[in-house]
């Protein structure tokens, strides 16, 4: 025998019949586990796929990669400068308290 687990009755708006199903434990779980599937090989299908890239969107990430590129190295050559003026700012700094060192001495 075949136990009614839900009814279900659906109602158009302007239709005068009604449409009765009568699902079972059984079929509710069907219907589940092949919605469940389905929806998994729709998310691996989208995840194994990559997405193509067209030529204005790569022309624009070239151009973005060597703009970055430039900054860098850009980057480098300051901090070089910068490394080598804080280099003569510590040589003076020692020079100047070499200096004066022995005037403090003195007094």
């Amino acid at each position: 025998m075949n136990d009614r687990f839900c009814s279900l009755i659906v109602l158009g708006p302007g239709a005068p019949r009604t449409m009765k199903l009568h699902l079972s434990r059984g079929a509710i779980t069907i219907l589940l586990l092949a919605f469940l599937i389905s929806f998994l090989i729709v998310v691996l299908l989208g995840y194994s796929f990559p997405s193509d890239v067209n030529d204005s969107d790569r022309a624009q990430l070239e151009a973005e990669n060597r703009a970055l590129r430039a900054e860098t190295s850009n980057a480098v050559i300051g901090i070089k400068k910068l490394d080598a003026r804080v280099s003569e700012l510590e040589e003076l700094s020692k020079r100047i308290e070499a200096l004066s060192s022995p005037r403090l001495e003195a007094e």
